[in-house]
């Protein structure tokens, strides 16, 4: 029990980002065998899953700029987004969304911010290595990146991007199928957009959900707190040895949502 409850605590920065290449998957033979576009929202289009979902929502958001309170999240162009509804996954920390971002108006509101997340983007997407312990990640979040696991780079069909699972903490919450979620992040070839996508996920290697308890009996804060870095790492390497179609909805369903995405010009 003891060593069990030291497992858990405190976000370990250093949290086994490792400077590994991204895997990339092999372009398909032939022609492709997605299935057609039955979703349209602005400027562009995807095939949705009835597995992900019966309907959806199609928003435009109007640019935000200016907010008294100095936080990114407050921060953002006019962009696209769209909302899967009855998702199979609920009671979840990340909403299931597609995201499109031009790119230039967001450099523009966030001179400090986007510029950096391009050029790591871009890195990865050639082979390289970002600037940090994290993949590049949008929408700003007033929170850290824990982890980042199953990370392959896809391409969609005017550009390409990375994929991972991934969990957003400001302390030391344990993990959970409520926190983890799979995201893609990426950009259309010419540089006009980012595209982003969140998605719930979930595994049988973690707890649905999980609150933060106080320290056991004869524990202080600062043990369960110290130990984090190596609970965190020990969920990594679980999720890592997972089959892609061990987890719910499979990495393959939801990359062939990401795979049909097209942005019309």
């Amino acid at each position: 029990m003891r060593k069990y409850f030291l497992l858990i605590a405190l976000f370990a920065t250093a949290v086994m980002m490792s400077g590994c290449g991204l895997k990339e998957t092999p372009p398909e033979q032939g022609i492709s065998t997605l299935p057609p576009a039955n979703v349209t929202c602005g400027e562009f289009a995807l095939y949705l899953d009835p597995v992900l979902g019966s309907g959806y929502e199609c928003e435009t958001v109007p640019e935000s700029s200016g907010s008294d309170i100095p936080m990114d999240i407050f921060t953002y162009p006019a962009h696209t987004e769209l909302t899967l509804q009855d998702y199979p996954l609920s009671d979840t920390q990340s909403p299931a969304k597609v995201y499109i971002y031009p790119v230039e108006r967001f450099r523009e509101l966030l001179p400090d911010v986007i510029p950096q997340r391009i050029s790591d983007l871009e890195t990865l997407l050639s082979g390289g290595t970002g600037s940090s312990r994290e993949l590049p990640f949008l929408p700003p979040l007033p929170l850290r990146q824990t982890f980042f696991a199953h990370e392959t780079i896809l391409s969609f069909g005017e550009g390409s991007g990375v994929r991972f699972i991934t969990d957003y903490n400001e302390s030391s919450h344990p993990l959970s199928n409520r926190t983890i979620f799979y995201t893609f992040q990426g950009l259309t070839d010419d540089g006009r957009y980012w595209v982003a996508v969140t998605l719930p996920i979930s595994s049988t290697v973690l707890p649905d959900n999980v609150d933060f308890p106080p320290p056991p009996e004869d524990f202080t804060f600062e043990e369960w707190f110290q130990n984090y870095g190596s609970y965190v790492r020990d969920v990594k390497e679980e999720l890592e040895a997972q089959a892609p179609d061990s987890f719910f909805p499979t990495l393959g369903i939801l990359d062939g949502l990401i795979e049909s995405i097209t942005i019309g010009s």
